[in-house]
Order: C-alpha cells, then structure tokens, then sequence
C-alpha cells in the first residue's frame, strides 16, 4: 500500500493492533505495551480520593504516620502506625539530643487503633515501644507491617539504636515482635530479622520500610534500602525482598536486588498470580504502578498523580497465597506538614481491584487547585531572576540517553 493509500487512524480505535496499515512507535506500544483504552480498561490504573479521618487524624500536640496495611479481623479493622509525642519539633541529624528528636519518626513507637468503618479509628494504646536506654532499639520503634500467619501476628518495624549520626543519616535494621492476638500482647525480638548489606552495597545503611506477604509458601519481605556512602553516584532508593520459610527467619535477600528501581515507601498487594506496587516520590520510576508474575521482575503498568504517601492499603488476601490476588480499594497514608515536620493520617480510596469498576477512579485528565500549584512557591533574590532570563541550561550531551 503506498503512503498516499493510507487513510487517517480511525476516531474509534480498533480493540486490535490493525495490520493493514503502517503504525507509529507510540501507536505500537499502545497496543503491545499499554491498551487501546488506554487508562479506562487498565486494572492497574487510578486516580486517588482523599478523606480526613477521626481519632488518629489530623493532631497539632502527636505526629502520627506511616500506617501499616489494615487487617479485618472479625468486624473490627486494625492499624499499627509511627506516633511520636515529643515537647519539640525535630532538629535534624547534628543537633539532636536525648531531648531533641532529629526526624519526625525520631523518638517514637508503634502504635494501633482500630475502627468499625475505616473513618471513625479509636487509638488503643503502644504495640511496641522503644526498648530501656543501651539497649537494641533504645531510641526509636517505627514503619511498622503486620503479618498474620498460622493463627499469630508479627510486626515487622524498623529498630534505631543510638542517637541519630549526622554521617550515617537515617541508619536502621529491620526488627520484629509477635502476639498471639492483634490486641498484644507483643514479645519484641531483640535483634534484627534482616541484615544490612556490606558497607558497599545498596542496602548498607536501611532497611526500611518492611512489608510482609505470604507468597509462594514462603514469607516475603519487601523493604526499601538506602547506602551507607552517599554521594551523586549513589543509588538514591530501591527496593529489595528477603524471603523466609517461617516469620522468624532466617529472611535470605534475592540475588536480583534490588527488584525495583525506585520508591520512598513500600505498598505492594497480590495480584492474579504475580504482586502489584505503588511506587511514589523517588527514583526514575516514581509514581508509577508496576507488576511482577513471579514477585521480582517488575514493569510499569501506569503512571499515576497525587499517590498516597507511605500508603497502607486494606489488602484482605495480603496472606491468602492462592495465586488469585484480587487488588485493593482502600487503606490509610499520611500527609506531612513539611515547615513543622510533623504528619498525620488520613484515607485514601482508588480502584485498582479487580473486583469493582468504579469510573470516577479511572479519569487521568486530573487538575489542581491554586493551594496545589503554590504550596511551595518559589522565592528568588531578584539578583536571581535577570540571570534565569538570560542564561541557557548547559546540557552535557555525553549524558543524555537518546536510545
């Protein structure tokens, strides 16, 4: 067929890649990459609704964040989460003391509530605390997981020791404590479930957000690390599995981490046979959705706006390891005041299951009101601006990838 043949692409886009003319890149990887329905017929895509939330919301005297995935058990859900409670605002790494915290999770434990509804939450007390001044976990317990497996509950959480160094920065292992029911009472381990990697590896720093699912007859842990030497080579966030034959361990890492690129917080979910992840904020993969089969091999599924951050998803077949992960529509996150540097928790709903088809979820044309766009206004010495006007960025072409 010659090109003056070729009749324009028809409005109604075939359902099938057509073979009977000529197709651009982007119209082939509509079809072999994407769908001719783009983000409408996409599982693994949504826009996400926000909600306040009472009893552990929004609170000027207690920081509260990084809530876990949420678990049902008979009609009452549960949350464990981060709460810090302290006469002072964090300080940062180099001028915290055993007064000052340094971070927002600096100086806190885990917490939990529970709630009939998913809005209306009534918090209930510690699950684990920091441990006595000298000892493993003294200074802080937070970023806790829950686990339900054999009739017991394990929380997997990250373990500070000592005060904050401002040369190893945000420096933690992953530990874990166990109850015989959701309400305690826990028995904290008093070592760590996973290593840190060797001072030169991706994860010799953190191991942070832990995140445990039942996959495969086997506990998967995912988590996030970070590198003890930074600096502008450095790997900035991945995300890595430990897998164990028993919630005590021993966790053996993947020989392919980091198994994600990117990503500030760990939300992963079955999904058919493979697992789902949100991945947000960092990375050259942020804000994306992605799928592995096989739990390690992950590609991205969708991009997406205004995720939840450090979401905690309601994940009701989180341990069901059946091969028929169903997705998720609801859970928890938390939303920072960044000037204070202090958090609270609020909801979050979407449609990434497989078992509801909501369509306000699927709209991708999202726009922002004012408060959005100026939240972070840029303020420049006017000696500055006369120099943005006229000067041309410098692009080292060396180190532009144009494959």
């Amino acid at each position: 067929m010659s090109q003056s043949e070729v009749k324009g692409f028809p409005s109604r886009i075939p359902l099938t890649k057509p073979q009977d003319r000529p197709l651009s890149s982007a119209m082939e990887r509509m079809y072999d990459t994407w769908h001719p329905h783009e983000d409408r017929a996409n599982e693994l895509y949504s826009n996400f609704k926000y909600s306040r939330i009472s009893g552990i919301g929004k609170d000027d005297t207690v920081s509260r964040r990084d809530p876990s995935k949420i678990i049902k058990v008979n009609d009452t859900y549960y949350v464990w989460y981060t709460r810090r409670e302290t006469s002072h605002d964090p300080v940062g790494a180099a001028a915290c003391t055993d007064e000052l915290p340094a971070y927002d999770w600096d100086m806190a434990d885990v917490y939990y509530a529970t709630s009939k509804d998913g809005f209306t939450w009534e918090e209930q007390g510690v699950a684990v605390k920091r441990t006595p001044k000298g000892s493993y976990g003294d200074r802080a317990a937070t970023t806790p997981d829950i686990l339900v497996y054999k009739g017991k509950y394990y929380l997997y959480f990250q373990s500070f020791t000592g005060k904050f160094d401002p040369i190893k920065g945000d420096y933690c292992d992953t530990s874990m404590a166990w109850a015989p029911t959701p309400d305690g009472p826990w028995t904290r381990s008093d070592k760590p479930v996973v290593a840190l990697g060797e001072k030169d590896e991706w994860d010799s720093s953190a191991i942070h957000d832990p995140y445990p699912l039942v996959y495969k007859d086997k506990i998967w842990l995912y988590y996030k690390g970070q590198p003890l030497i930074r600096d502008d080579d450095s790997i900035i966030r991945a995300q890595g599995v430990a897998i164990a034959d028993t919630p005590e361990g021993p966790f053996v890492k993947s020989p392919l981490n980091p198994v994600i690129n990117s990503g500030h917080e760990t939300c992963l979910f079955p999904f058919y046979e493979g697992i789902a992840a949100l991945i947000i904020l960092d990375g050259p993969e942020k804000n994306t959705i992605q799928y592995a089969p096989d739990g390690l091999n992950f590609s991205v599924k969708s991009h997406v706006q205004m995720p939840p951050v450090a979401a905690g998803p309601f994940c009701p077949d989180a341990f069901a390891d059946n091969g028929d992960g169903r997705g998720i529509t609801w859970g928890l996150c938390h939303i920072e005041d960044p000037v204070r540097k202090h958090s609270f928790i609020a909801r979050f709903d979407c449609d990434l299951s497989r078992d509801v088809n909501r369509q306000m979820f699927k709209h991708n044309n999202l726009r922002f009101d004012e408060a959005t766009h100026f939240q972070d206004a840029l303020k420049l010495p006017d000696s500055w601006k006369s120099t943005i006007l006229t000067e041309q960025p410098q692009v080292d072409k060396a180190t532009v990838n144009t494959k």
